[in-house]
């Protein structure tokens, strides 16, 4: 019998993506309902539970798993936590959301699957690009025939510049990690059936050469190619001057998808400097559709709807990838999928 009554979710982990998605069930959901948040920083799940008046505020995941009622978790801890606390959320019996990515290592991302299979709770992972309209009507004209077989495809993340991270505080190889693992998931999302079998990558500090040394990479070009003969382009750097920079694109045998745009929208101003439109600034602002909507599919799993979501499977295929084009930095050599 499909449930009727709102779904309680506990944040875990209570940082800026964790923040806005707690805004995000308090706020925009009528189906969720924010009842707990978890951080380990003295005061942060009290400021934030108090914010969007969520019951619960804990230091420790063990006690918000332990809310009275507690149906579902968010996962937004940094990433090297994500695959334990995801365990323990599964063997606690509770439907998990994990931000991107699920795990740093097949192994690790094997036992969170592993996990969420022996529990039998729903798993879906941050990959909220898919949500966004122009990828979704993107991949609908794939689907359909539009651009015929995908020769090639593109797929492209610029972060909003100035660049003001500290590069010793950013773990290594984070833009594979986090930054083009979600192209990694596009790609593998829009040619759809095809398997990846080699991985080339280049990357460089372009935007911070100082700290190129240290292995810091804050930019990066990623070439895959299919067993279906295609050829994708991924591309990451952390500091785009104009805007946070999204973009996608199939081309077919029969025609090309375009998906995404720098633009906040199609108004253009003419004046005595020329022509100029705003740009997103933020990936809050660029993708608050796709955000709700990811997390709103989350919630409907929750009642028996079964819809075709990033899963634990789509994640550890992205992060093998990833985890290629670390093995190619090394080796300086295009490297062989099995």
């Amino acid at each position: 019998m499909p449930r009727t009554t709102p779904v309680n979710v506990g944040l875990i982990g209570a940082g800026r993506i964790g923040s806005f998605h707690a805004e995000t069930v308090a706020r925009r959901l009528v189906e969720a309902n924010l009842a707990a948040i978890a951080d380990p920083a003295p005061g942060a799940a009290q400021a934030l539970a108090h914010k969007l008046d969520a019951d619960g505020a804990y230091e420790n995941v063990e006690a918000l798993l332990a809310h009275p009622g507690l149906d579902a978790v968010i996962i937004a801890t940094p990433a090297r936590f994500h695959t334990n606390v995801l365990v323990q959320a599964a063997e606690a019996g509770k439907a998990i959301f994990c931000e991107k990515p699920m795990a740093l290592t097949l192994e690790d991302a094997d036992r969170a699957i592993a996990a969420a299979r022996a529990s039998g709770v729903p798993l879906q992972v941050g990959f909220n690009r898919r949500w966004d309209q122009a990828f979704a009507e993107g991949k609908a004209a794939i689907e359909a025939g539009q651009v015929g077989t995908p020769q090639l495809l593109r797929s492209l993340t610029r972060d909003p510049g100035p660049f003001g991270g500290d590069p010793a505080r950013i773990p290594l190889w984070t833009i594979f990690y986090e930054t083009l693992i979600h192209d990694f998931d596009t790609l593998l999302w829009l040619n759809a059936g095809a398997r990846p079998v080699e991985v080339y990558a280049t990357g460089d500090a372009l935007v911070r050469p100082d700290a190129k040394a240290n292995g810091f990479l804050d930019t990066a070009v990623v070439t895959i190619r299919f067993d279906n003969g295609s050829i994708a382009v991924a591309e990451a750097n952390f500091c785009a001057m104009y805007g946070y920079d999204i973009r996608g694109e199939v081309f077919g045998s029969q025609g090309m998808v375009t998906m995404g745009d720098v633009r906040r929208s199609s108004m253009m101003l003419f004046d005595k400097s020329g022509v100029s439109s705003n740009t997103w600034r933020r990936d809050t602002e660029h993708f608050i559709h796709g955000y709700t909507a990811q997390l709103a599919a989350f919630v409907r799993s929750m009642r028996g709807d079964q819809g075709m979501v990033p899963s634990g499977e789509d994640a550890r295929a992205a992060l093998a990838i990833a985890l290629a084009c670390i093995e190619s930095i090394t080796r300086k050599a295009p490297v062989a999928l099995a």
